[in-house]
């Protein structure tokens, strides 16, 4: 976790791990801010409190203690000054992890922009847990909780993390009154997962205007809750959809809110599908943000209908198409028509699904789910320019 900043934020969920993360990074005092003694002190007086530490330093729900940032602002320009002087300065780094992300965000742009370097921490990935069954990422998500202790029951523990995490957490630091409502559009997201993002509709089911539904979706967003997976248009591509489309970014999350608990039903219902095109997203875009990179990836559908799931970019105008089919299938010809509408250098095409083995079928790559991350690591290598984070 390189980083050219003194001070490095590690955002991600309520109990995706940031904290367990850290710790195992090693020369760094550990400071829980979730301590009530340690907060009330930080709080009240942050030159003091952080005089304790010195060198490295672990603010653990570091959005608990807003007047520490101005003090952590302070030291990190005197740090840099003195070091741009060519004085010998006492070691400067602390990392700062925070679950609530509206409060984290508030908290750095006031003080720390531009002082402060980005890192994301997702649930995990299929890739990780290679010997998981897959319905334990349909029931289970990420959380590595439950794939570490299989005896928590996976219904509590969701329902706990909705209650803790979206109902209290996100709620208050948001200030949103309509609770109820709040929490009703978010089901009804969950139950939209793989489909356009239509704000009316939502708003017509929980009785609040569209705008409010916007910046519901924007906040669940930035707490790493929503997706809203953008479409790829450019000036050749009039008649492409430019409307985003929903995801969650975890595939387990999104199943509870739709009210599931048990598997085997939900594997035969109309359901399904567009929750293992959440999968495959997830897989996809935690290829790109765990090697600290954006997740380049966009939909392509046209006003006709015709759509490609997901569009990956490459780097130097290069493009990765794939369509998600859980059985093993090919384009088809309006798919492959859209496809050559855009004008776009597509290197590859790929149909990713729950299959065994590798295979070519007219011109497309069948790809199984597990191999994602080897296919796509073989062809981000063939790629002459590394992309940059942000």
């Amino acid at each position: 976790m390189a980083s050219s900043h003194s001070i490095k934020v590690l955002k991600g969920p309520r109990q995706a791990g940031k904290t367990s993360l850290l710790m195992r990074l090693g020369g760094y005092t550990f400071v829980s801010l979730d301590d009530i003694h340690q907060r009330a002190l930080a709080q009240e007086d942050p030159v003091f409190f952080l005089n304790q530490f010195t060198g490295k330093i672990l603010l653990d729900e570091a959005t608990l203690v807003p007047a520490l940032f101005p003090e952590l602002k302070r030291r990190a320009d005197a740090f840099k000054a003195a070091r741009l002087q060519g004085k010998k300065v006492s070691p400067f780094d602390v990392w700062i992890t925070g679950s609530n992300q509206t409060l984290l965000q508030k908290s750095v742009r006031e003080s720390l922009a531009g002082r402060a370097s980005y890192f994301d921490l997702n649930t995990l990935s299929l890739h990780e847990m290679p010997k998981a069954p897959l319905a334990d990422f349909f029931m289970k998500g990420g959380w590595p909780e439950l794939h570490a202790n299989t005896q928590l029951d996976a219904k509590r523990y969701l329902d706990d993390l909705i209650s803790t995490f979206i109902e209290k957490d996100i709620v208050v630091a948001a200030g949103i009154e309509r609770k109820a409502a709040f929490l009703k559009a978010t089901a009804l997201a969950a139950g939209r997962v793989g489909q356009l993002f239509n704000a009316s509709d939502i708003a017509r089911n929980t009785g609040v205007e569209s705008t409010t539904i916007q910046s519901w979706m924007q906040i669940l967003q930035d707490n790493g809750i929503v997706r809203l997976l953008q479409p790829y248009f450019n000036n050749r591509s009039q008649r492409f959809i430019k409307t985003p489309k929903i995801y969650f970014q975890d595939t387990g999350l999104a199943t509870r809110l739709q009210g599931w608990s048990e598997y085997t039903p939900l594997l035969v219902s109309p359901a399904f599908g567009h929750l293992f095109e959440n999968l495959v997203l997830n897989e996809i875009e935690r290829f790109f943000i765990n090697r600290g990179e954006r997740a380049p990836v966009f939909f392509l559908r046209s006003k006709e209908h015709a759509e490609v799931d997901f569009l990956v970019e490459l780097g130097n105008a290069r493009y990765l198409a794939i369509e998600v089919k859980r059985s093993p299938g090919t384009l088809e010809a309006e798919q492959r028509r859209l496809l050559e509408k855009t004008g776009l250098d597509i290197v590859d095409t790929w149909v990713v699904g729950d299959v065994e083995r590798m295979e070519k079928r007219q011109g497309v790559r069948i790809v199984p789910l597990r191999s994602l991350w080897r296919e796509l690591n073989t062809l981000y290598k063939n790629s002459s320019t590394r992309r940059t984070g942000h």
